[in-house]
């Protein structure tokens, strides 16, 4: 019996010995995985990152309103890019903060304008969730009168920074031209059809079973997935492509575009793995269409929620860059 028990304890310490050790190598695997993949992505844009990129101001939003808590952030890949936008001389970014009264979920919209010249705040608005709670309100530029318009539960028309009226319909006017993505799986294509503004269209494909699409213009549109980022031009060819498939972990996102499409944002991610997977790099890519690739790239510090909120000026001299409840305005010409 003595016999056995020691056999049962031997055995026991040699298999907690070896579950001990397997743990380690796994986390040292996932360590190398992960410092390669930075490492790799760094090499990629080395030859366009900026190290100290020129800062033009910085401004703090936590006076503001602004809060920090994951249900409130507008550093969601999904809607980050749309949280900020610049016109000529203004810059505007908008958040939402929760509260309760008793036991009833309130959210305030904050609209924050800001001088482009110097990054002083000119206005401050806010006003009660109109929409469903917890969706994220945005801030576009611009109306032919060069004013910003935001969304709401409705389009919400914008002067001096307050809101001065709402409609149904999109100040700018519709897009007659219309993507519809049919997603894919693994054992057949996404397929991409483009409807045109004379109501023809056209088709692609891709073996990518899950891509993200937007305007660019309408000659153009960027199509993201499987970390391949492509320039399509609206009769379905492809015009330039850029890939990070060889850098392991990681996400495309797309974040902005100047007002002609000829430059664009991507934030390149990369995570370390786990349940959930934690972001831990961002860069900020600029692309140039007439380049055909990546013009300008910054590492993004503090690091965002999940996206970094981006916008580039319409010239594509400056990117104002939102994270960590600041905003800050990087002047980008070469």
């Amino acid at each position: 019996m003595r016999r056995f028990i020691r056999f049962v304890a031997i055995s026991l310490g040699v298999l907690l010995a070896l579950c001990a050790a397997g743990v380690i190598v796994g986390t040292l695997v996932t360590d190398y995985q992960y410092e390669g993949s930075v490492k790799s992505i760094s090499k990629k844009l080395a030859t366009v990152a900026v190290s100290s990129p020129q800062i033009v101001w910085d401004a703090d939003l936590h006076p503001y309103g602004f809060s920090e808590g994951d249900f409130d952030s507008p550093y969601l890949d999904y809607t980050a890019p749309s949280t900020v936008a610049i016109s000529g001389s203004v810059a505007a970014v908008t958040f939402q903060k929760s509260s309760y009264a008793g036991n009833q979920l309130v959210q305030d919209i904050h609209l924050v304008t800001l001088s482009i010249k110097d990054g002083a705040v000119l206005k401050n608005t806010q006003w009660p969730r109109q929409g469903p709670l917890g969706l994220s309100p945005g801030i576009f530029c611009c109306t032919k009168n060069n004013e910003f318009y935001a969304y709401d539960d409705g389009w919400l028309l914008i002067k001096n920074g307050e809101v001065i009226g709402k409609q149904k319909t999109n100040p700018v006017g519709p897009n007659t031209q219309q993507i519809k993505v049919t997603l894919g799986s693994s054992n057949r294509p996404t397929t991409i059809e483009i409807a045109h503004e004379d109501g023809s269209k056209s088709t692609l494909q891709t073996d990518c079973g899950l891509v993200h699409t937007s305007f660019l213009s309408k000659e153009r549109f960027v199509m993201i997935g499987c970390n391949v980022l492509s320039v399509i031009g609206t009769d379905g060819h492809i015009l330039f492509s850029d890939s990070f498939a060889d850098e392991g972990l990681k996400g495309l996102h797309f974040g902005g575009r100047t007002s002609d499409g000829s430059k664009f944002i991507i934030s390149v991610t990369s995570y370390r793995p786990g349940d959930p997977p934690s972001l831990t790099d961002e860069w900020l890519v600029i692309y140039d269409t007439e380049k055909q690739g990546a013009a300008f790239a910054v590492k993004s510090g503090p690091l965002p929620y999940q996206q970094s909120q981006t916008a580039l000026s319409a010239d594509g001299k400056y990117l104002l860059v939102g994270s960590g409840g600041h905003v800050e305005l990087l002047d980008i010409r070469e």
